[in-house]
């Protein structure tokens, strides 16, 4: 099946590095995209024989169709030895590309099958952890209400795995932090809403409930936090960084908001939390916030699309829904949460004294 020709003129000005005399409209409008999946199949296995396997073909076709796919790209596409095959420079700059090619080819004909009534439609949401639970069980019952045959799907990750979700093309949009080092080429960024973020303790812990405590109290507890590539981890680092120091080492790293609550109400662990992730277990008196005395920390959740691709009427139901959740204020989007009336995107980021940034990622500043 050959891909429609606007997806490929796209892919056409996006690889540079298609050797110089290739007749590339031409070349494009031959690319196949059964040949593009199995590309992918062999780059994911690494080996023909397990593609050849996975894919129910005879190595000798699925030989057969890559060597198709490196004449019409004009470049060889992978180093064939003993153990497997592996990708040659040319074949790592097309992976990204070939994904983004199968991507939009199954969303274009998912498009054309809602035009025609032969399709319930799909959601593909992508969500942060720490709001995941918060934010989606009751967009699921108000969207299946208006739309009962859709199906929506969820992949919970850091906001920056979430961000190459979508470019990849496997996700229609998600509810994310805005990191730094975002590319806003390709992702388009929407305001969502602002959350406090706490430094959080079990109830009864030593520096609960008490004074404000100072930095050096904070780096005398063991701290259990999520893995790189998360924003709350980011949050966290800029808290210490203002205050002139390098923030504690992590004893324990988890991106499971549960494990983070159960660990800290357990134990002395400290750990940093949004808002709404803690709001039922400070009612319950499991949890804590602890008062520091350092200035209050934010995190801006938005909503990333990529810029180029339109939602389908599913995705644009749900999103729909997640910003009349969350315009509400209900249940756990209480505040302190800021709305977007009150323009956070449009204010400059507070970097504060005492932080520079390196790649994006706060460090202490050496003056």
């Amino acid at each position: 099946m050959h891909l429609l020709a606007g997806v490929l003129l796209r892919f056409g000005r996006a690889i540079p590095t298609i050797p110089h005399g290739s007749e590339s409209p031409r070349v494009l409008m031959d690319l196949n995209l059964r040949e593009i999946s199995y590309f992918l199949k062999v780059t994911e296995l690494g080996s023909l024989g397990s593609a050849a396997a996975a894919l129910a073909i005879s190595q000798p076709a699925l030989s057969r169709a890559l060597k198709r796919l490196e004449n019409r790209l004009g470049g060889e596409l992978f180093v064939r030895h003993a153990l497997g095959m592996d990708l040659t420079a040319f074949g790592e700059a097309f992976v990204p590309h070939a994904r983004i090619l199968r991507a939009d080819a199954d969303r274009t004909i998912a498009d054309l099958n809602l035009l025609k009534g032969a399709a319930r439609g799909v959601a593909r949401v992508g969500i942060v952890p720490s709001a995941a639970s918060f934010v989606l069980p009751p967009v699921f019952e108000r969207a299946l209400r208006r739309a009962p045959d859709i199906e929506i799907h969820v992949v919970e990750a850091p906001s920056m795995q979430l961000t190459a979700d979508l470019e990849h093309g496997t996700i229609d949009f998600a509810i994310a932090s805005a990191l730094p080092t975002q590319n806003t080429e390709t992702i388009a960024v929407s305001e969502l809403l602002r959350e406090q973020m706490f430094v959080v303790a079990r109830r009864g812990h030593p520096l609960a409930g008490g004074d404000p405590c100072t930095v050096a109290d904070l780096m005398r507890f063991p701290w259990i936090v999520p893995e790189k590539g998360n924003a709350i981890l980011l949050e966290l680092r800029k808290m210490f960084m203002r205050a002139g120091v390098e923030p504690p080492r992590a004893s324990v790293a988890s991106n499971s908001v549960h494990t983070l609550k159960l660990t800290v109400a357990s134990s002395d662990f400290l750990t940093m939390l949004p808002a709404m992730a803690i709001r039922h277990e400070e009612e319950q008196g499991l949890l804590a916030p602890v008062t520091t005395g350092l200035p209050d920390i934010f995190r801006d959740l938005c909503v990333l699309r990529r810029a180029a691709r339109p939602l389908l009427p599913a995705a644009n139901l749900v999103l729909s829904e997640i910003r009349d959740l969350v315009a509400s204020g209900k249940g756990a989007l209480q505040d302190p949460l800021v709305r977007p009336d009150k323009g956070f995107m449009g204010q400059p980021k507070e970097r504060g004294p005492g932080v520079s940034y390196v790649n994006g990622l706060p460090h202490a500043d050496p003056r």
